[in-house]
């Protein structure tokens, strides 16, 4: 039996098809996006510094993921083309900050009202409100923004640094925000301290937290589903470190390797938009679990050793990640040196020709941007999404991360949660 899905309540929407067994039992899993966005096309014969405003606007909620990308990519153009540019430890920590806020507030928001919400309803309960966390994450974006200006859809990183001078007002007051969402992620998403919480990771014991992280694995618990979602066991880290992992062998990731495939799109008879990235010609998963494989984190490391790229690890993963994020921010807020230049203005664009690219780890894994430009204007410009790793549509000897992971699940309902796990963004994904 086929039977087509559309997935709503992600950012954007898509269609799964399915095709089942006489029991309702998943065989394939298609994924389709339906939208066109554009943006490269856009892109192309602007001024490069176009770039800074037009590419945040790829996304609604990793919009700053897409500006750090973009300024990457060219400060990396202006190096390839001779011009170092010049960043002080002050204006990369604060850009890291800012990134940092948005993984955080897109994590609470996964957990909140998609996660809790998509896996009530199916259990036939009433979803919980989830006021308290729309509340937390406006707080994390205000911590963003005392920095950015704004948020979604700041320019505020520039090629040479960023634009914003903070004083110790404006760090206070980061600090102040920060200690409330850690004390929310204690309270609310953990029941407990964050010491216990890594001891609950490594004894295997998470359905007993007492906060709504536990209650989201109990839901998972009862749908029996906390082992189900199992991929290929391959993982990619394209950012800061660059590791790509495939059948616990872990080896050093060449960006020269990762490759589209448009065999699916609607370009060549398919039904997508959406293209494939691969790594080395595989389909490889990005995200919260794959940064903690390739760091070699001992909790999620250790739920690894026991259930394998399942449901629960990769749930568990994305709220390790909150409060990994939480530490590091503390710890780049109380470093921060305030005498240090913002801003070290580089050679003028217009003198620039030349190749860039700009690596980021973004909520959903690796973003890259990649550019030409000729004398300062856009020739090329291409994305490459998370989404398009975790989400891609491979054919059904060869399925994508998440094709694989529905495979085998024992109804459609239960599929499609389980398709939600990877923090589904469809508006990113079309270019």
């Amino acid at each position: 039996m086929i039977t087509h899905e559309l997935i709503e309540r992600i950012e954007g929407e898509a269609v799964l098809d399915f095709q089942t067994d006489k029991s309702g039992r998943v065989q394939e899993a298609a994924i389709r996006f339906l939208h066109f966005r554009g943006i490269e096309a856009i892109l192309e014969g602007r001024n490069a510094l176009d770039s800074l405003v037009i590419a945040p606007r790829v996304c609604g909620i990793c919009g700053h993921s897409h500006l750090i990308a973009a300024v990457r990519m060219l400060e990396s153009l202006y190096e390839n083309a001779g011009y170092p540019v010049t960043l002080t430890p002050k204006a990369h920590a604060l850009r890291e900050i800012t990134l940092s806020c948005e993984l955080i507030q897109n994590h609470i928001k996964w957990l909140y009202l998609v996660m809790l919400h998509e896996s009530g309803k199916l259990l036939g309960e009433e979803p919980p409100v989830a006021l308290k966390a729309l509340y937390v994450t406006s707080q994390v974006n205000q911590l963003c923004a005392l920095f950015s200006g704004q948020w979604p859809h700041s320019s505020y990183a520039l090629p040479g640094g960023v634009t914003c001078d903070p004083t110790h007002i404006e760090v206070m007051q980061a600090l102040k925000i920060l200690s409330e969402v850690e004390r929310f992620i204690e309270d609310e998403v953990l029941g407990c301290g964050t010491e216990l919480f890594e001891s609950h990771m490594k004894n295997d014991t998470l359905g007993t937290l007492k906060g709504d992280f536990g209650t989201l694995l109990r839901n998972f618990e009862r749908l029996e589903l906390l082992d189900s979602g199992k991929s290929h066991g391959r993982f990619l880290v394209l950012g800061n470190e660059r590791i790509a992992m495939a059948f616990d062998v872990r080896s050093n990731a060449q960006p020269d390797l990762v490759s589209e495939d448009a065999s699916q799109t609607f370009e060549n008879g398919g039904k997508t938009y959406a293209k494939n990235a691969l790594y080395n010609g595989e389909f490889y998963e990005g995200g919260p679990l794959a940064r903690a494989l390739v760091q070699e984190r001992a909790g999620i490391s250790d739920l690894y050793r026991i259930h394998g790229d399942s449901a629960v690890t990769r749930l568990c993963a994305r709220v390790e990640e909150m409060v990994l994020l939480c530490a590091q921010v503390r710890q780049l807020l109380t470093s921060l040196d305030l005498s240090q230049r913002s801003f070290i203005p580089p050679a003028s664009i217009e003198t620039i020709s030349g190749s860039g690219i700009g690596i980021v780890e973004a909520p959903r894994g690796s973003l890259i941007h990649k550019a030409r430009i000729e004398k300062g204007r856009i020739m090329e410009y291409s994305i490459i999404t998370p989404t398009q790793w975790n989400l891609g549509n491979g054919p059904s000897d060869n399925p994508g991360t998440a094709q694989k992971a529905m495979i085998g699940v024992e109804s459609i309902a239960k599929a499609s949660l389980i398709f939600r796990t990877f923090d589904v963004c469809s508006v990113c994904t079309t270019h």
